[in-house]
């Protein structure tokens, strides 16, 4: 939970805002209470949320292309070298068709194509023009076996059986029909061919000791619902796998801590991605959305406090 750093940044008069289907007048925040007011919403707009769909502009709260860039480049350094490890684990070679759905800037699709060589081929795919024009700009000219396409994970326009492995990294639980795009990876693959997926659970972030770092689970936590969407996918990703007709998923985690230097602030640049739609969704006000930042990027330079990425769910498995 968001512990004592919020008690002294909010004042006792101040209430945090939190959205009516949390169905509760109290939060708990490091062992203080603070009150919380509910956001009146009019009949349509409660309808929309009691069908778990998303009240606001997109699911996607985060920023894309060159703004999302520095956040990308973190999130890689924290959690590449484990997305590597468990691509060869299950089965990445050499010659191989592969595609990279929900693939932001290109990071992971052009190791991949390092990976499959030039016999093989990758396409990353996502559906932001932002994000797609962003990591064909940092394209090298020499990668003749890498391309960019504009595409849904949930309705790619790919033919049946295009590809020998399809990925996706924190890809899922930023969909509101996340097992459609399951279906639409089976639909991709080869029989035989290999699904590797790696989401998180949002709500596993925070910090040792704790820390204001723990705002980035909290609001979070409160934020999914209000989009339509499920943070903490991760938790229920291997069952997911197993039953969009995947035989014998494998599974383990990857949870990076980090103590010093630039990766430590992806939690603090997650949150102020995602500030306006957290204030849009009544979580915290603009003044508090800035004081917990400044907060966040204080701890970050404190080495005494280790930053707790969130736990990434890494599932793999093959088609029948």
């Amino acid at each position: 939970m968001v512990t004592q750093w919020l008690n002294r940044i909010f004042s006792s008069q101040t209430q945090v805002v939190a959205p009516a289907h949390l169905g509760a007048t109290r939060l708990w925040l490091g062992g203080e209470r603070v009150r919380m007011r509910r956001v009146r919403r009019n009949g349509s707009q409660a309808a929309a949320h009691s069908k778990g769909t998303a009240n606001a502009n997109g699911a996607y709260v985060l920023a894309t292309g060159e703004a999302a860039a520095h956040r990308l480049n973190i999130l890689n350094n924290l959690y590449g070298t484990g997305s590597c490890r468990v691509l060869l684990d299950a089965g990445l070679r050499r010659g191989m068709r592969v595609a990279d759905l929900g693939c932001g800037v290109g990071t992971m699709t052009k190791m991949i194509g390092e990976f499959v060589g030039p016999q093989g081929y990758v396409v990353g795919m996502d559906a932001s023009a932002a994000q797609i024009a962003e990591a064909q700009s940092r394209l090298p000219s020499d990668a003749t076996n890498i391309s960019f396409v504009e595409a849904s994970a949930t309705g790619t326009g790919w033919p049946d059986e295009s590809f020998d492995l399809v990925y996706c990294r924190f890809l899922l639980l930023h969909l509101q029909e996340p097992e459609r795009a399951l279906a639409e990876m089976r639909r991709l693959l080869k029989p035989g061919g290999v699904l590797v997926c790696e989401d998180g659970d949002l709500t596993s972030a925070g910090s040792e000791p704790a820390s204001a770092l723990g705002a980035f689970a909290e609001l979070f936590g409160l934020l999914g619902p209000h989009r339509g969407v499920d943070y903490t996918l991760g938790r229920r990703l291997f069952p997911m796998v197993a039953a969009a007709g995947f035989a014998a998923p494998e599974i383990t985690f990857n949870q990076p801590v980090i103590a010093r230097g630039e990766n430590k602030r992806l939690l603090e640049l997650s949150v102020a991605e995602a500030g306006p739609a957290i204030v849009e969704a009544g979580l915290l006000r603009s003044s508090d959305l800035k004081a917990t930042l400044a907060e966040m990027r204080r701890l970050g330079e404190d080495e005494g406090v280790l930053a707790v990425m969130p736990r990434m769910a890494q599932v793999w498995a093959r088609k029948c």
